[in-house]
């Protein structure tokens, strides 16, 4: 499965409401988004300064760091819950957990690569076009077999702690970043008030650390996992 595959998979439902599935694609959004970043910085770094390399690593380290926590709320937590209600996606999640165990290696490698800037630069290329490879066919996979079985899960579950919180408001500042604003809205709305409440600072934060990062890089407004700008 391809882009092709996975752009018929739209963040909102039917009736254009927001769910686990949104949440859910706009995580794969950004994973998608943020390899293209790398990939493009990646091609010039041999002339980079010193503040943009340390950027770079930096942001190296939240993404693989974010992409490790998915898969494993997805395996610990997700993929429990639907193989209890849809038994038949079983051979599904098996194959989706072992690209987990796939994708786990290729993070400590990019820790290596990236760490070692700009010296490392092939070798962090190399991991970067690898993740692509193994997420496209991984990521439309969910969108296309998971994702119809969790549009009826409405809500987002109270966070546990005031940490906990704007921990979630950090990884939805991430997430919104190139989202079409009438998809956000649905989500936003559906958040419990201790993650509303703190996500203005978290995406102002975010928007300082996407600048220093990807300089003034644009987005589109995505309607489905698909970044809609220049990482499509």
């Amino acid at each position: 499965m391809t882009h092709a595959a996975s752009i018929q998979a739209s963040q909102l439902d039917d009736a254009g409401a927001a769910s686990v599935a949104t949440m859910v694609m706009m995580s794969h959004h950004g994973f998608r988004r943020d390899l293209a970043r790398f990939a493009a910085a990646l091609k010039s770094a041999a002339g980079a300064g010193p503040d943009e390399l340390a950027a770079l690593r930096d942001e190296w380290r939240s993404f693989r760091n974010t992409l490790h926590g998915h898969h494993d709320g997805e395996d610990k937590q997700l993929f429990p819950h639907l193989a209890g209600q849809h038994p038949a996606l079983h051979p599904t999640m098996e194959r989706l957990t072992a690209d987990h165990r796939r994708i786990d290696p290729l993070l400590e490698r990019g820790d290596g690569a990236f760490a070692e800037l700009p010296g490392m630069a092939p070798a962090a290329v190399q991991v970067i076009d690898q993740l692509r490879a193994l997420l496209d066919p991984h990521l439309a996979t969910e969108e296309a077999e998971l994702i119809p079985h969790l549009r009826a899960l409405k809500g987002f579950p109270p966070p546990a702690s005031d940490e906990e919180a704007a921990m979630f408001a950090d990884g939805f500042a991430w997430a919104s970043h190139g989202i079409a604003p009438d998809v956000l809205d649905q989500v936003y709305a559906a958040l419990p008030a201790a993650v509303s409440a703190r996500l203005p600072a978290a995406r102002a934060a975010f928007q300082q650390r996407w600048r220093r990062a990807w300089g003034s890089a644009p987005v589109g407004a995505a309607r489905t996992p698909i970044p809609a700008g220049p990482e499509s």
